[in-house]
């Protein structure tokens, strides 16, 4: 591959990254709660991020649309200890999904894990302790209050996201995007 191949090739990817990235900002806004309890499908874009770029990639996608969207559609104090989160989520979402190091069909296994991993420790634990920490708030009324809800979330992060690597494997979406 030649360097006007690969600067081609990585302009692309920038371009879908970028993309991605804005689709996902306009997606979370449409997000409804309260600051404590939010529910959005931003997990699908981020899905999507780490299934076709991988974790660095989604990491770094993860840590610019909290910044940009903290900073365009401010929802409360900023907090540089989220975007680490999103970071951490952006990573393990690329980490369990990227389609590189996945055979040729998607393992129920890595979306169950990511499902779990991602409500259960990063947006119940993690983000209750930041929360718990930003706020004041008493730690496990938070935690009980934000349980039922990340549980009920397990099972439509586990269908929204296998649905949504599915169509995109039938329609050959990561072959176009490489």
């Amino acid at each position: 591959m030649n360097s006007i191949t690969k600067r081609q090739s990585s302009l692309t990817r920038l371009v879908f990254l970028a993309i991605l990235i804005a689709v996902r900002l306009v997606v979370g806004r449409f997000s409804f709660g309260t600051s404590y309890l939010q529910l959005s499908a931003t997990f699908l874009i981020s899905a999507l991020i780490g299934y076709w770029y991988g974790p660095l990639y989604a990491g770094i996608a993860g840590g610019i649309s909290d910044v940009l969207s903290a900073s365009l559609f401010p929802n409360g104090p900023f907090n540089p200890a989220f975007t680490i989160v999103a970071i951490l989520s952006g990573v393990l979402y690329g980490w369990l999904l990227d389609h590189r190091t996945m055979p040729t069909t998607i393992k129920k296994w890595r979306v169950l894990a990511i499902s779990l991993t991602v409500n259960l420790g990063i947006n119940l634990v993690l983000n209750s302790w930041l929360l718990y920490w930003m706020y004041k708030t008493p730690f496990w009324p938070l935690f009980m209050t934000r349980l039922p809800k990340e549980l009920i979330m397990i099972p439509i992060y586990y269908l929204g996201i296998y649905y949504i690597l599915q169509v995109s494997e039938r329609l050959h979406l990561t072959e176009r995007l490489t």
